[in-house]
Parts: structure tokens; C-alpha cells; sequence
């Protein structure tokens, strides 16, 4: 005991030492070591005496100090033959801690917290009763405790703002349960063998120490039961055998069982790159679903029989994000909130409110957690009475489609014979309406071996083989092959065209949809649909997205202004070529117009978004897979606004675009509200080309004032989408009266092409020529780079009047670019351009981009939540999930299409010429 009590002597002896030194100057303490250094050890006795004997005041104290300390001394009940060895090591070990750089850290932070001390209204009569005021505003043991765990944080490489975080929480659990600690640590020390050690020999003490000290038992004997640090509140609402697995998990976990260290290994923790937004600690999802645990004679009350993976998602703290902050700067996450998410493996009892409240157990609630969590169960086929019906309607769509197709191969082709069309063309006009409309092809599909007919002398001549001789036989033939995949699959994967068509619009379509699943990619990487982590590397992605080779990326929605452009002008090229009387058209002819439209885009539209829907649930099973996609379910609630295509102008206010159904399919909004007007600028056209060409002018012109006012008023692009609430979303991207500049270009085009002679090509010189296409490359790149001067890091922000101009005016230019690739092809003037535009394996491809557009958001969403791990946003991940997503969607897309689409328009076609039938058979 005696040694003992020279250790407090000592420290306190040195401590005043330094005190001495803060109102002293003659004794500078960096001139002590070397004086030690000189003197003998009956010298140091002597200084020490000497000091003692000039400072009467000073013995006192001291005096008074360890008197003190021996009731704290005695209280440490440490054996005898263990006690012996303590001292010497603590004294050996002293010098190597004073010199720790934790040491200074400690000091330093308990400084700083003295100095924050408010001593305003003290009493400084008198040492005890200011330091009496001072210690009743100073929590000594707080300041210290929360020093030493942020000193040692901070030394383990954690960064400030968390380890100061971190600290603060630590030190009001230990206050709380720190003195339970340490009695069970000095109850375990007790354990440790030390017997055959000689006396004094204090580093065979530590060895010995250390070679039965085990970290797992000593956390094990201080912290279980764990019930002791998280009990259970009274009147909880969380399920009582939860609470019960869980604290028998983690007294299992404690005690080393197998399955429970592994769920605790299955549970997420924390990643590197903290600082580039990598805050979410995934886990391993499937080791956690495969984990049963074990119910043993120690654990009988055990309810579980298996284990569930649930994924807690916290807000970060507002004073932390703040800190956070002054390292990463205020970076722009585009409205997706920074959160940190923790997957964690339970017992199977627990239920999603189980585990919030879980949160709020013991010193848990200290920190005020408040997660939003989700657990995974799998879904429950039997109960979902939509989903079974939509399984009944596909199932029995593709039974269809087999019967037809074993039809057509056993029972129509069995004879080796070439099968006969069922609609046989001759030159005899037997559908000879003065009033008709023909009927257009939908432009985002082309059937292979289409005839187009002629441009002569600005006039509109039709073919002959556009007339039908209608054979009433061979029926039954047409019904099988319209819902054949022998004979579908073959249609949509020719190469066949015809001579008169235009090519080049199938490589332009490809690129566009090509391009436009290129920023998709990015986009959906970046902003996540729900609530559910994406990206590791968010703020790291989306630095990247400042650079200039990005911008092409960023650039990419100008590819729906190519699809608007050709829709006009094919729409245009098609019914002005195929138009024999102009100026008398029918009311009748109209409606079928429109009916045509309709009936052809709306059916693979709905069994996509119903597919979606009611399937997403069934085929999603991974960590990060949300339990509701807001694009999904919102179509329980707005389906008819995409069967009346208003969904681009209906139910979008007050809503980002996550949170609309299937914000992707605003362009088929837009296309047929374009369509309800297309007639009737025809119409003008065909009774006077120069009013009906006015006519559209204004309706561009129009529309490029309409899209000032309002990006004026709703300034963004589309990656603000999230964080302005929606305001440019829905009032200037996806609006009908924002978006029709594009289609009225195409549409012009297609006037142009009407004035010309089919039989002579438009001269134009070599230099016009090259002069076109260097303009027109302008024009794109212009349209592209141009954001890069506020997008690029330290990039200027635009005025309202230049966002206003920019984005008023790219459409149109972007649409005038586009109509010249297209003219200059078309005229014979694009050389290598033309060659590789209508390269034969692009048509394919073209007649899928309807299906693909609609289905490649729906095949990104399901891969992306569907990933083990989260995406890393690099060059080379984002260029291999691109082409990734690109195939996937063209090899579900043609599975969409040889089912639904071609089958239902080929069904379309045999109705409506079955009905000629009837009406020729009754007229003859």
C-alpha cells in the first residue's frame, strides 16, 4: 500500500512543478531534463526536499491530497500477489504515456473545455469558493472522459466532426455505466493467473498478463447480460419475443456462439470513403437469410428460427452535417438527401416498428435515433389477387402466341409451298375513297418491305400496290401468323426494305434511344427512385459529372428532340405520299386516324405498365431492393391518365418525377397530343401548302415563347428534378406546348420534301454541302458543350434570361441540325454520314425503339436495386452497365414486341380488312 501512495506524491509533485512554471519564468521547465540529467539520486531527494521544505503551504496540500486518496486506493480490491507487480509496471509504463501524442491530445481538449468556462459572477475572495463555483459549471470527469475518446478516435484515423460526435454520445453512456464496467474488468483481471511470477518482475507480469487475457471474455464478463445496459421499457409497443431473440443474439455474440458472430458478420459495417458519400454499411444479405439459430439448453426461450435482413436509414444530425461540410464543401446533391444506412441481421421475430424501437433501448436513447427501416420478406403470390390475374393474361397471351405458331408451322407450311398472302395486291383500286386518309405505319416501327410512294411535280402520287384485291379466304391463316413468333420473330429482325425508303431515320433512331440509355444510366445512378442507397460514391459521381467530356452525357435528353423531329416529318413524308385528292378529306377518315394511332401504341404501353406494377414486387431480392417503387405504384392510383395520354399535364403538379408514374412515358403523352393536331395542319396544308407552312410556323414560334416564359419562371434541368420539387419537371420538360418546336421542324421537313420532285435530287455544290454539314455539327456541339460553363467546377451560374434563351432556343436549333442529316442524306449528299446511318442492322433495331424506349427505365430499376453491392460511379462501370442496359432492354423489348405489339397490330390489320371484305362482297 505504501507504494501506492508514492505514485499520487509523485504525479502530484510533477503537476506542481508546472504550476510553478505558470506564474514562475525564472524556473523554465525545458531547462528541467537537463538539469536531472546532472544530479545523482540523492541529489533529487535533496531538490525535492528543498522544494517541499520552501513550500510549507504546498506539503500541506499534498499532505492533505494523499490522505485523501487512500480511501480511493483501498477500493481497488486487487490480490495481493497480483497488487505486488501492478506499481512497477504503472511507474515503467508512465514515462512512454506521458509521451503519447493521445496524452497531449487529452490535455488539450481538457484545456479547451476550461477555458470555455463562463467564470462571470465567481467568487475570487478566495480559492475554495471560486474553484467550489468554478468545478459546479465544470464537469471534470465529462471533459475528461469525452477528451480521451476523441484523442483516441482521432488517433485511429476517424475524422474530426464524427470523432467529436462520437465522443460526446460515449461519454454520457460511460457516465452512466462506467462504474458497472469497471467492476467487471477488475472482476476479470482477478481471474488472470499470475502464479510462479518473482516479485517486482514486472514485464514477466505483462507477458504473463497478456497471454491469458482475452478481449472477447473481458467484453463478454462486462457487458452481458446485456438486458442490464438495454432494457426494455414498460409500455413499449415493440414485440416482446424480438426483444428476447435479440438480447439472447447478443449475449450469444458476446459469449463467441457460431451463429450468432455470424449475423453479426452479416451486418453491415463501416466502408472506407466517407468523405466522397460512401455512408451506407450494406452487410451481406444472403449469409443473413441463410443463418438459423441455434436453440441450446442457454438459450430455450429462443423463438426464432431464422433470420431477416432489415436496412435502417438515418438522417445525419444538422450540427454534424455542418462539420461534415467544412471538409467536402457544400456540394450539390441535386435533392438526394445525404443519410447513412445500416443493413442489420435479426432474428426473424423482428418486424420493421420492432426494430425503430430497438433503436431506443437503454443509453440508446442518449443519441436519438429515429430510423426509417425497411425489412425484406418475401412477397406473398397467393394473396396478390392483381398480380395472379396479370400472371393468368400473360400466361394465357403466350399460349396464344405458341398455338398460333405450332398452327403456322404444322398446318401452313407444311407443304413446302410458298404461303399466298391473305391480302393480295393488284392494280385494281378496289378501295377507292375520295375521302380517305391512308393509313400510317406507326413511325416508331417499320414493317419490312413497305411501299412508299412518289414525290412528282409537287404533287402526291400514289402506287398501285397500295389498293388491296381482298381475298376472303385464308383467314384462319391470318389470324395464326399475326400471333406467330415464326412469323414475327422474322418480321421485326429483317433487313429487308424497300428502295424508296428513307434509311438513315433507322441509324439516327438507334443512336438517339443509344444515347438516350447512356445518360439514363448516369441519371438513375445518381438519383436514387426511393429512399433505398445506390451510389458508394455519390458526391465523388457527381463531381465527375462537372468535367467536359460529361457533357455530352448530361446533353443526352436532346435525343427525344431527334424522336419528335422524325416523328413529324415521317408522319408528314408518309400521309402527304400516300394522299391522292388533296383539299377533300372526311371527318370519317380522321377518327380512324386517330383510332389507328391509338389502338397501336396503347396496348404493349399498358401490359408494360401493368407488368411493372403488380410484378416488381416478385422480382426483386437484394439489399438495397426498396419495398415500394413510387413510379410503380403511383399507376394504381393515375393508370387512366396514360390511357387518355394527359399524364404529361394531369396529377403532376406538387410531384417530383419519382414520384409519378412512369415519368419516362411523358414522350407518348406528348406524341399523341401532337397527333390531335397533325390532321389539322395537314388539312390547311393540303388546301393551301404556304398557309398551312404559316400555320406551323406560328405553332413553333409559339412554343419557343411559351418555353421562355416558363423556364424564366421554373429554371432547372433535368437533374434538378428532385430538388426543386418538381417545378421544372413538370412545367417546362415534359409540357406538350414546351416540347412541340422539335415535331413542328420535323413536320416542316416533311412539307419541304412534298415540294420537291421525287424524280430529281436538289443540287447542291460541294462547298454548300460541306458548309451544311460543318454547320450542322456546330449546332450540335454548340447545343451539348454549352452548360459546360456553369456545369464545370467554378463555373459560372446563368441569369434567368440566359436559361431562359438556352433552353427556348436549343430545341429548335438541335431539331434544325437533326432535319439537315436528314435532308443530306435523303438528297444523295452524306457520304460516309448516310453509309453508316442506314447501315442495314440498324433497321432492326429501329422497329424496337418504341418497345425499348418504354421498357429500358423498367430493366435499369430492377438491376440497379437488385445489385448486392452498390454502384461504384466510375468511366468504366457506368460505359459496361450502359452497354449492359442496352442489350437487356433490346432483348426484353423484343419479347415485348413479337408478343404484344406486332401481334396486336397485325390482329388490328386483319379486323379492319376483314371488315372490307364484307363491305366489297355487299357492293358486289
Amino acid at each position: 500500500m505504501r507504494l501506492w501512495s508514492l505514485l499520487p506524491l509523485a504525479l502530484i509533485v510533477l503537476v506542481s512543478l508546472g504550476s510553478m512554471h505558470s506564474v514562475s519564468s525564472q524556473s523554465p521547465i525545458s531547462g528541467i531534463p537537463d538539469m536531472l540529467k546532472g544530479m545523482s539520486i540523492n541529489d533529487k531527494v535533496a531538490l525535492i526536499a528543498d522544494i517541499l521544505i520552501k513550500q510549507p503551504v504546498l506539503f500541506e496540500k499534498l499532505e492533505h491530497i494523499l490522505l485523501g486518496a487512500l480511501p480511493l486506493i483501498s477500493t481497488f480490491k486487487i490480490k495481493p500477489e497480483i497488487n505486488m507487480f501492478i506499481l512497477p509496471w504503472v511507474l515503467d509504463s508512465i514515462p512512454n504515456v506521458l509521451q503519447n501524442p493521445i496524452l497531449l491530445n487529452i490535455s488539450t481538449g481538457v484545456v479547451d473545455d476550461m477555458n470555455h468556462v463562463n467564470v462571470s459572477g465567481l467568487n475570487t475572495s478566495g480559492i475554495d469558493p471560486f474553484m467550489t463555483g468554478f468545478m459546479q459549471r465544470y464537469n471534470l470527469v465529462e471533459s475528461g472522459i469525452r477528451a480521451a475518446i476523441d484523442a483516441i478516435l482521432i488517433s485511429r484515423g476517424l475524422n474530426q466532426p464524427y470523432s467529436k460526435f462520437v465522443a460526446s454520445k460515449s461519454t454520457k453512456i460511460l457516465e452512466k455505466y462506467g462504474e458497472k464496467v469497471l467492476d467487471a474488468t477488475i472482476e476479470y483481471i482477478n481471474t488472470i493467473s499470475v502464479s510462479g511470477i518473482a516479485a517486482n518482475d514486472s514485464r514477466m507480469f505483462e507477458m504473463e498478463f497478456w497471454e491469458g487475457f482475452s478481449l472477447l471474455s473481458l467484453v463478454s464478463s462486462v457487458l452481458t447480460p446485456v438486458e442490464q445496459f438495454l432494457p426494455r421499457a414498460e409500455g413499449s409497443s415493440s414485440s416482446p419475443k424480438c426483444y428476447n431473440d435479440t438480447m439472447i443474439y447478443l449475449n450469444n455474440l458476446l459469449q463467441g456462439t457460431t451463429w450468432a458472430v455470424k449475423m453479426f458478420d452479416a451486418t453491415g459495417k463501416p466502408p472506407t470513403g466517407t468523405l466522397t458519400g460512401n455512408l451506407h454499411f450494406v452487410g451481406s444479405y444472403d449469409q443473413c437469410l441463410a443463418i438459423k439459430p441455434e436453440k441450446t439448453a442457454t438459450n430455450k426461450h429462443l423463438s426464432a428460427t431464422g433470420s431477416r435482413y432489415c436496412r435502417a436509414t438515418f438522417d445525419i444530425p444538422a450540427n454534424l452535417m455542418t462539420s461534415v461540410k467544412s471538409f467536402i464543401g457544400d456540394v450539390n446533391t441535386y435533392g438526394v438527401p445525404i443519410t447513412v444506412t445500416w443493413g442489420l441481421c435479426l432474428p426473424s421475430t423482428c418486424q420493421e416498428h420492432d426494430v425503430t424501437d430497438l433503436f431506443r433501448l437503454g443509453f440508446l436513447q442518449s443519441f436519438n435515433l429515429t430510423p426509417s427501416v425497411v425489412c425484406y420478406m418475401s412477397p406473398d403470390l397467393q394473396h396478390d389477387d392483381g398480380a395472379i390475374i396479370l400472371i393468368f393474361v400473360l400466361c394465357l397471351i403466350a399460349a396464344i402466341c405458341f398455338i398460333a405458331t405450332l398452327f403456322h408451322i404444322y398446318r401452313f407450311d407444311d407443304d413446302g409451298e410458298e404461303d399466298e398472302p391473305v391480302f393480295a395486291t393488284s392494280t385494281a383500286d378496289a378501295h377507292d375513297n375520295k375521302g380517305y386518309i391512308p393509313e400510317v405505319d406507326d413511325e416508331t416501327t417499320f414493317s419490312p418491305g413497305q411501299k412508299i410512294g412518289h414525290v412528282a411535280n409537287g404533287h402526291i402520287n400514289v402506287s398501285d400496290d397500295d389498293s388491296f384485291q381482298i381475298k376472303e379466304s385464308g383467314w384462319k391463316q391470318g389470324v395464326a401468323k399475326a400471333f406467330s413468333l415464326y412469323q414475327n420473330i422474322p418480321d421485326v429482325l429483317s433487313f429487308d426494305h424497300d428502295q424508296d425508303s428513307i434509311q438513315c431515320v433507322h441509324g439516327i433512331r438507334f443512336l438517339s434511344l443509344a444515347w438516350l440509355v447512356l445518360g439514363n444510366s448516369f441519371l438513375f445512378a445518381a438519383l436514387s427512385l426511393t429512399k433505398a442507397p445506390v451510389t458508394g460514391n455519390l458526391l465523388e459521381g457527381l463531381e465527375m459529372m462537372k468535367g467536359f467530356a460529361f457533357q455530352a452525357v448530361f446533353s443526352s435528353p436532346f435525343a427525344i428532340d431527334s424522336f419528335f423531329v422524325i416523328s413529324g416529318f415521317l408522319l408528314t413524308y408518309k400521309f402527304l405520299n400516300k394522299c391522292t385528292n388533296k383539299g377533300k378529306v372526311e371527318w370519317q377518315a380522321i377518327l380512324g386516324f386517330y383510332s389507328n394511332r391509338y389502338i397501336r401504341i396503347t396496348p404493349v404501353y399498358m401490359v408494360i405498365m401493368v407488368s411493372y406494377v403488380w410484378l416488381y414486387h416478385f422480382v426483386g431480392d437484394s439489399p438495397i431492393y426498396p419495398k415500394a417503387i413510387g413510379v410503380a405504384d403511383k399507376c394504381k392510383q393515375d393508370w387512366w391518365h396514360h390511357i387518355l395520354f394527359i399524364n404529361n399535364i394531369v396529377g403532376t403538379r406538387g410531384n417530383v418525377a419519382f414520384e409519378q408514374c412512369m415519368p419516362w412515358s411523358w414522350f407518348l403523352a406528348c406524341i399523341m397530343q401532337f397527333y390531335l393536331i397533325t390532321p389539322i395542319l395537314f388539312m390547311i396544308y393540303l388546301w393551301s401548302s404556304a398557309l398551312g407552312s404559316v400555320f406551323v410556323g406560328l405553332l413553333l414560334t409559339a412554343s419557343v415563347v411559351a418555353t421562355a416564359i416558363k423556364e424564366r419562371r421554373y429554371p432547372g434541368n433535368v437533374l434538378s428534378m428532385m430538388s426543386d420539387g418538381g417545378d421544372y419537371w413538370n412545367n417546362v420538360f415534359i409540357t406538350p406546348w414546351c416540347r412541340v418546336s422539335a415535331y413542328c421542324i420535323g413536320v416542316l421537313l416533311g412539307f419541304l420534301f412534298d415540294t420537291l420532285e421525287s424524280s430529281k435530287k436538289v443540287k447542291i455544290s460541294k462547298w454548300q454541302n460541306i458548309l451544311g454539314w460543318l454547320v450542322s455539327f456546330g449546332l450540335f456541339i454548340t447545343v451539348a458543350y454549352t452548360p459546360f460553363t456553369k456545369n464545370r467546377e467554378g463555373g459560372f451560374p446563368w441569369t434567368s434570361v440566359e436559361s431562359a434563351v438556352y433552353e427556348a432556343m436549343s430545341h429548335v436549333v438541335w431539331a434544325v441540325a437533326i432535319s439537315w442529316v436528314i435532308f443530306a442524306c435523303t438528297q444523295g449528299y452524306g457520304g460516309v454520314i448516310n453509309w453508316v446511318l442506314s447501315w442495314r442492322g440498324f433497321l432492326p433495331l429501329s422497329r424496337l425503339s418504341f418497345v425499348v424506349y418504354l421498357i429500358h427505365p423498367v430493366v435499369m430499376v430492377l438491376f440497379i436495386y437488385n445489385k448486392q453491392v452498390l454502384v461504384y460511379m466510375n468511366t468504366f462501370e457506368m460505359a459496361y452497365m450502359f452497354l449492359g442496359h442496352l442489350i437487356m432492354s433490346y432483348a426484353v423489348g423484343l419479347l415485348f414486341c413479337v408478343e404484344f405489339l406486332t401481334g396486336f397490330k397485325n390482329g388490328v390489320n386483319i379486323n379492319k380488312r376483314m371488315v372490307n371484305i364484307k363491305e366489297i362482297s355487299i357492293n358486289t
